[in-house]
Order: C-alpha cells, then sequence, then structure tokens
C-alpha cells in the first residue's frame, strides 16, 4: 500500500518548494533511534528502526552532497548568531539519536567516525547503569561507554530519566525528570548537559503546556531542546523548542534528499490541525460526560 505522506512529499510538496524558497536560512535536524537490520511492521511513519545498509547509504548521501554535520549546540549557535551566508553556503545537518541504544555503538558510530561525522545522543539516565540494562525490549548503552563515546566527539544530552508521558504528569514529576537526568548526565560526564529531547508525542498544540513546560526547561538548566514537531529548524527558531525530521529504514535516496530540502515540513501543518480538533473533541466529550453525572 502506498504511503500517503511520501507521495505528497514527493509529487506535490517538492514541486512547491522549488518555487516557493524558504524565507529564513534553516538546518535540518535529522531523528534516528535504532540502528539495527531488525524488522518493524505497522506504517513506515513510526518505525524507529534503520537497518545497517540503508544508514550507511543514508551518510553516503551526505557526503557525497557535501553536507556538514555539527552538533546541536552548534547549529543552535549557527541560527543565533544570524549567519545567513554562512548557512546558505554551506549545506548543515545535525544527526540526533534517542534513546541510548547500544545498536549506536556496534553499527552507527563505526560509519559516523569513518564519514569524519559526528552525532547528538539523547538518553534516558534511568536505564544507562554500569551493567547493561534493556529499555523497550533493547540493550542500552553503558556509562562506560557513554564516555568513551563522549571522548570519541559524540555528543550527549537529556531525555528524561524514565522516558514517561510528560504531558500528563504532576509538573513537580517533569521537573524532577528533568533536573536529575541532567545532573546525573554532568555527574557522569564532568561536562555540562545543556540540551534535552522530548520523549514520546510534543503537544504542540497545547500552547499552555509548550509554554509551561518551556519555562521548566530554562529553570532546570537547559539551553536548548528538541521535539518530535516535524519540520526544519531555522533562523528564529525558539531554540527550547526545536522541530526534527524523523528518519529510518523507509527513508530511502528520494525521500531523504526531499526531507532535507523541506518537503516534508507540510506534515508538521496536518498534524497540528489533527491534534487541534482531537483535543477539541475530547474535551468536548469530557464535558458532556461531566453533565451527565
Amino acid at each position: 500500500m502506498p504511503r500517503l505522506d511520501r507521495l505528497l512529499t514527493l509529487y506535490a510538496f517538492s514541486a512547491l518548494r522549488k518555487v516557493v524558497s524558504a524565507k529564513n536560512p534553516s538546518i535540518p535536524i535529522l531523528m534516528y533511534h535504532s540502528i539495527s537490520d531488525e524488522p518493524e511492521s505497522g506504517h513506515p511513519y513510526f518505525w524507529i528502526n534503520t537497518s545497517r545498509n540503508r544508514f550507511a547509504e543514508q551518510m553516503q548521501f551526505l557526503k557525497e552532497n557535501a553536507y556538514t554535520v555539527i552538533s546541536l549546540t552548534e547549529a543552535v549557535d549557527v541560527l543565533e548568531t544570524g549567519q545567513d551566508k554562512i548557512i546558505s553556503s554551506r549545506r548543515y545537518v545535525v544527526l540526533t539519536f534517542d534513546d541510548g541504544y547500544h545498536d549506536f555503538l556496534e553499527h552507527a558510530w563505526p560509519v559516523l567516525a569513518g564519514n569524519g561525522f559526528t552525532a547528538t545522543m539523547f538518553v534516558s539516565t534511568a536505564f544507562i547503569g554500569d551493567r547493561r540494562m534493556l529499555f523497550n525490549g533493547r540493550e542500552s548503552l553503558t556509562w562506560s561507554e557513554v564516555r568513551k563515546l563522549r571522548g570519541q566527539g559524540v555528543s550527549f544530552g537529556s531525555h528524561t530519566m524514565s522516558h514517561p508521558k510528560l504531558y500528563g504528569l504532576p509538573w513537580k514529576d517533569v521537573r524532577r525528570e528533568l533536573l536529575d537526568s541532567r545532573l546525573r548526565l554532568e555527574d557522569e560526564l564532568q561536562t555540562a548537559a545543556p540540551c534535552f529531547a522530548y520523549p514520546h508525542a510534543f503537544p504542540q498544540e497545547d500552547r499552555s503546556f509548550v509554554a509551561r513546560f518551556r519555562q521548566e526547561l530554562i529553570d532546570q538548566g537547559y539551553r536548548t531542546a528538541v521535539t518530535t514537531a516535524i519540520g526544519l529548524a531555522q533562523q528564529g527558531s525558539d531554540p527550547l523548542c526545536l522541530k526534527r525530521l524523523p528518519v529510518n529504514e523507509g527513508d530511502d535516496e528520494r525521500l531523504l534528499r526531499a526531507k532535507l530540502a523541506g518537503a516534508y515540513d507540510w506534515l508538521y501543518g496536518a498534524q497540528y490541525l489533527s491534534r487541534r480538533i482531537k483535543s477539541k473533541v475530547n474535551a468536548k466529550m469530557q464535558n458532556e460526560d461531566l453533565e451527565w453525572y
């Protein structure tokens, strides 16, 4: 069955992107999870695996097309300083990896290092230990491996402690997840950890939550944060609510090229509208339930 998001991206929005150029300089932030040959079912959009061969192909594409891979903090610096000419003359990209899986060390890092690339990884500290632990049934990195990768140039940030759904948690629990994970990272790595990645779907439709959560990030010592909201990071983007582009096994060269060019950004608006409608319907149903009682 054909993918609607792929069809619209390649045959509608890629063409539109060529006609209507982006107003602001931008940097794509790619979101990976597991680099594994384990097969997945369901809609490809929700896959978290990228096979070793596919990942190598994607990194080769970046290399052949002269992309400069930088860390998340470097990307924020470039965007905030307003270096339009630098962004326009160089193809920057950020590679992020969520969850801290051990297969990053086994399968991703050799490819990245071989191409001279760096990466930014976000770990949930409760699943990183001195001995191997499991997260979602997959092996996680150990602290010694995290320190080794850090020494080789990989940047690390927080993905909370226990990877909960923050939306709906009491704010005291949200605060604890943010603070304790950052402190643990800084204690283990003996360096600042100012970056955060939001776990699960980012509630972009709830503006009051986003504003409160943004302030909590500031209060708990974070400088920048990435979300699961889809799109390019642009000059003028809020550094505490940065969009990313999900990448997995389903991203062949055509789709990856389109995503890097901004042709996948349309999905943000579609998802935002869908989530707004769903939120209003749920609220109406709750009110009707209250009236019934």
